[in-house]
């Protein structure tokens, strides 16, 4: 909001751009803390419909913003788009008021770490009372109240988390408080107790762990391919309508509706049918959308570089964003289900990698579409659309196998960690 009014009242291009950057800034963090509301309210079954639901908004928002920022610069100047964005934030900002939070403890790895060490820290207060009130032969079974309240987790968690849907379980056994076995008044106070440190909350320990799997990794490259030819195609489609079909940026806007529709009903479909087959697989509802996205990308840019008639562009953007979004959704409800207790860090890590492939995206666009044309430069997008799909079966075939192995790896590290 704050970003909108200085953009709003900027003099200089500048301050504009800087402006922008705020908003960015500001707007990004939605989605991350979006998505592990998500996680936090409904179980992995129904997280896939949930999840397109909720990216359809912003797969429509590239589509109806030139439609209102047409109308609104038509009507009154530029200004009035920010002006319009200041108010509409505010809107979002006062609603909050009205919602509880939905953070669940037992969801949450950072609050689970946090009541550890709190819990582990009464245990060692009761072992040491113990020690001083009974016979020197009991002294080492009440010192065994400390190792009650690791969690199960950190004991058996490659078995725990042998197939990806057993998530659930998993969590469960994190719950500090529910193995923990000191007596309800000491938890009780302990649960008061716990608070988050800045190390607890520090966005770079968990990011790091997360690009510690395999599995998040290949899924991250064939996310951030997807999300830089969302970026490039509404970018590059905007100046061929102006350039080569004389449209203004109301008419532009209502062609790339097309493509916003698409969004929607590929975001809206694609999550129903990944819950659909959830017991399966998540990333295998993708296949049935995986052939026809580099089909339609290499259609759309044939299409634009003949000048066809502009219903054919709008068939294409269809298909495009439908099977775009489709295949998006459902690996942004897998790398949820697959980071249990980090699901925030990992689309927050998602988007950094996705943005920074946006932003080399559509620096490249124009010097690209300049030198091969729609037709070279989208045939291009659907030879790396096609990479993305061979990266998503990657993570199909072998994604279980890497993340068991890495789950492992940091059970082990985090015993020794604890044993020193």
């Amino acid at each position: 909001m704050l970003g909108c009014i200085v953009a709003a009242t900027s003099k200089t291009i500048s301050v504009l751009i800087g402006m922008r950057c705020v908003q960015a800034a500001g707007s990004s963090a939605v989605l991350s803390i979006g998505a592990a509301t998500l996680a936090d309210i409904f179980e992995p079954a129904e997280r896939g419909t949930m999840m397109g639901i909720y990216y359809s908004a912003p797969s429509l928002g590239p589509s109806l913003g030139p439609i209102l920022g047409g109308l609104l610069t038509q009507g009154f100047n530029w200004r009035a788009t920010f002006w319009f964005l200041t108010i509409f934030s505010g809107l979002c900002l006062v609603s909050f008021v009205f919602f509880r939070d939905t953070f669940r403890r037992e969801r949450s790895l950072a609050y689970q770490t946090a009541l550890k060490r709190v819990l582990e820290r009464e245990a060692k207060k009761a072992a040491a009372g113990a020690a001083r009130s009974s016979v020197p032969e009991k002294t080492a079974d009440s010192a065994n109240v400390q190792t009650t309240v690791v969690p199960a987790s950190d004991r058996d968690s490659e078995g725990t988390d042998a197939a990806q849907h057993s998530e659930e379980s998993d969590v469960t056994d994190r719950d500090v408080e529910a193995q923990a076995t000191l007596p309800a008044t000491a938890i009780s106070e302990a649960v008061k107790e716990a608070r988050l440190s800045l190390r607890d909350v520090s966005p770079v320990g968990p990011m790091i762990r997360v690009f510690h799997r395999p599995n998040n990794i290949v899924i991250f490259c064939s996310s951030a391919i997807l999300f830089a030819s969302n970026f490039s195609l509404t970018y590059t489609a905007a100046r061929t309508l102006a350039n080569e079909y004389h449209y203004d940026a109301l008419d532009t806007g209502l062609v790339l509706l097309a493509y916003g529709i698409g969004c929607v009903l590929g975001s809206v479909l694609g999550g129903r049918y990944s819950d659909h087959i959830f017991t399966k697989m998540r990333l295998q509802s993708t296949f049935l959308f995986m052939p026809l996205l580099p089909a339609s990308m290499i259609a759309y840019g044939w299409v634009c570089e003949e000048h066809v008639h502009v219903a054919s562009i709008c068939v294409m953007l269809f298909l495009v964003g439908f099977s775009q979004i489709s295949i998006y959704s459902s690996t942004l409800a897998y790398i949820v289900d697959s980071n249990v207790g980090r699901s925030s860090s990992a689309i927050a890590t998602n988007s950094f990698v996705r943005g920074l492939t946006a932003f080399v995206a559509t620096e490249v666009a124009v010097p690209l579409q300049n030198a091969m044309g729609d037709g070279g430069l989208y045939s291009l997008w659907g030879g790396l659309t096609l990479v993305c799909d061979l990266l998503i079966i990657l993570v199909w075939w072998k994604g279980g196998r890497w993340r068991e192995k890495a789950i492992a790896n940091e059970a082990r590290k985090s015993g020794m960690t604890e044993h020193a």
